[in-house]
Parts: structure tokens; sequence; C-alpha cells
């Protein structure tokens, strides 16, 4: 469970530094889909006070407006009225449910504010406003009412209009249904930018944020990962195939040194036995050979005589070269070769000894037995 949990954490943090990078080295400008966006269109609102005093006068009351609306329409319910000028006349944008963000659900309908009558903007409208918006010289299309969902903005959740323009970034703009406000422009380099931010927020289900279910099943994942690696730490460290530097001592090891092969009982007390101090991140043959108890070997270590077996009392698991120099019958016996095997591996172990060594080993383990006597 450890490996996969790490390679599906792994992937996201990966994605987590593609994306990051990206973010550090992208053009703002250009990726917020703005770069042929013009500032807010002068035409949409009356800026002369004179004329904007005359519709006033002409305007109907918003008083006078919610109460023709609410008794005309009963059954709906009126939670704003707001004016809006949409090319130079004023509109009441009546809206009976709205949520906290723009993006939300809305129901809504634009009243004409001189006349009072229930209105809508028609095509031609929203392609003036549009072309007023960009500042390219690309032709633009003819504007399509488009429902949710949306490609290019994903937590959109009302209509809106799309007018798009022929130029080489493919510029998209999207109005409001209702009022033909210029909600946001994008183009290629915005849409790279979505997607980066898709990857980054893990917003594989469109829902245009981050507080989804995966981020939920990726934090658990990762707090999984942590405690199983710790488990692993811990359990690795309680079987000896882990030291830490500022715990690091030497190890006591006992060993039973036998005469000849087969040694396959490691308690056998027909062994010369004995204690020495090892180097706990030094492989068992040269830690033995240090003390004194010389192994058989022809590659000094190396890994490719298969002559320093040993037996231990824990199960060790198989290296390489034990598989190629020794038979699988020796293998799960538990013959192990003392050159692939750290000290920290083992506390007791029984070995055969090369030479005369056996001679000075005994010598050594009787003066130790003389020392516990003692």
């Amino acid at each position: 469970m450890h490996k996969w949990l790490s390679v599906l954490v792994g992937a996201q943090l990966l994605n987590w530094l593609v994306t990051g990078l990206y973010f550090n080295l992208m053009d703002a400008e250009k990726a917020s889909g703005n770069e042929l966006r013009g500032a807010k269109p002068s035409s949409l609102a009356i800026k002369e006070t004179n004329r904007r005093d005359a519709f006033f006068l002409k305007m109907l009351p918003v008083k006078e407006l919610a109460q023709g609306e609410r008794s005309s329409h009963p059954t709906e319910p009126l939670k704003k009225i707001e004016l809006v000028w949409v090319l130079e006349h004023p509109y009441y944008h009546v809206i009976s449910r709205q949520g906290p963000h723009a993006y939300q659900p809305r129901s809504s309908l634009l009243v004409d504010a001189v006349s009072g009558d229930r209105t809508a903007l028609t095509p031609a409208q929203i392609s003036q406003i549009a072309k007023s918006s960009y500042t390219g010289d690309s032709a633009l299309g003819r504007p399509e009412l488009l429902q949710p969902p949306f490609s290019d903005y994903a937590a959109q959740q009302n209509p809106m209009w799309k007018v798009s323009a022929n130029d080489n970034n493919n510029t998209a703009i999207y109005l409001d249904s209702i009022t033909g406000q210029v909600i946001k422009h994008v183009n290629d380099d915005a849409r790279l930018k979505a997607l980066m931010f898709k990857l980054h927020f893990m917003d594989y289900g469109n829902t245009g944020g981050f507080n989804h279910g995966l981020v939920i099943v990726f934090a658990i994942s990762a707090l999984m990962l942590s405690v199983s690696g710790v488990m692993l730490l811990i359990q690795r460290y309680q079987q000896g195939n882990i030291s830490l530097s500022i715990f690091s001592k030497n190890r006591s090891v006992f060993v039973l040194c036998a005469n000849s092969l087969p040694f396959n009982d490691i308690h056998s007390n027909s062994s010369t036995k004995l204690t020495v101090k090892l180097d706990p991140k030094s492989s068992l043959f040269r830690g033995l050979s240090r003390e004194g108890v010389q192994l058989p070997s022809v590659c000094d270590g190396a890994g490719t005589c298969g002559k320093c077996k040993f037996l231990a009392d824990n199960h060790l698991v198989i290296t390489a070269a034990e598989k190629a120099n020794l038979p699988s019958s020796e293998l799960e016996k538990g013959y192990r070769l003392a050159c692939q095997h750290k000290c920290s591996e083992v506390s007791k172990v029984s070995v055969i000894l090369a030479g005369n060594v056996a001679g000075n080993t005994a010598g050594n383990s009787e003066g130790n037995s003389a020392g516990t006597s003692g």
C-alpha cells in the first residue's frame, strides 16, 4: 500500500511542481485573456450630466416599479432592483434570486427604466457592446446565447452571450445574458492558464474551485502515506535494517563458531560461542574480521565467491549476490552471505571459520568465558 500511495502522491507533487513553475514563468497579461480588451466601454453609461439628468426626469421611480412588479407578478419574489446603463439607455435589473457570487445561479430580468416594460437585449446590441470592448482588428462573429456548462468558464452557472473574434489567439468575449455586461475575455493563453489551474487544484470534475472531494481524498492519501512511512521506518529500525547516526553505537552480536558445514542449528551447544561488538553500519564480513573472526572468502567480501556463509536467528532478505552464489536449498534454510548484510541486521549468527582462526577464536571465547565467570 505504501508504494501505491507514494506513486499517487508523488504524481500530484510532480504536477504541482510543473504547474507552479508555469505560474512563475507565465506572462500574466496574456494569461489573463485581456490582451485585446479595452477599458470599460464608455458607451454603456452616459457621462454628460445634462443628458443623464434628462433621463432621470423621465425614468420610472424604483418604488413604483417594485409595486408594479409585485402586483402584476405576485408569485415572483423580488430581491433587488439595480440601475444599469446599456448603450446610453437606462434599464432596471430586477433580481428575484441571486447567490453571494456572481457566477452562482441567478433569476433576473431587464426592465426599460423609462417605459417600465420588460425587455431583453438583442443580438445587435450584444454585438455592439462586444465590439466596444475589443481592441483587436479582427472581425467579430455573430453572438450566441449559450447555456452552462462552459468550457471557458467552468464555475459560471448562468447563461452567457458568446462573441468570437477571428484572431490568431482565438479570443472569445462572454457577456451577461440579461444586462450585456462584459464578463470576461478568453483566449488561448487564458485557456492554458485555466488548464494549469485545473491540474494544480485537481479540479478534474470542472467544479471551478478547489473545495471538492478529490482534494480530500488526496489529503487522506498523503496522511496515510506519512503514517505508513513512519510505521515502516520504526519496523526496519527495530529489525536493525537501519540506524540513526545520532544514536549509532557498536552492536552486540552473539557468534557461534562452527567447525564445519552444515550448521543447521544456530542454538547448538557444541559450537564455540563469543559475543563481539560490531559497527552497525559495517558489513558483517568486515565487522567480524575486525574482531578476529575470519570467515572463508576468495573475493574479500566482494560478493562473488559465495564462501562467507552464515546463519542468522532472524529472517533476512535475499540479495542478488546470494541468489547467484547460493543454492535455493541453502537459501530456504536461512543461509546468507556475510558480505551482503550489515551488522545492524543481526543479533545472533552461526558461522564457519577460515583456516586456524578457530583456535584464536576459541582462546578469545575461553577468555571471555573466564571473564564472565570471574
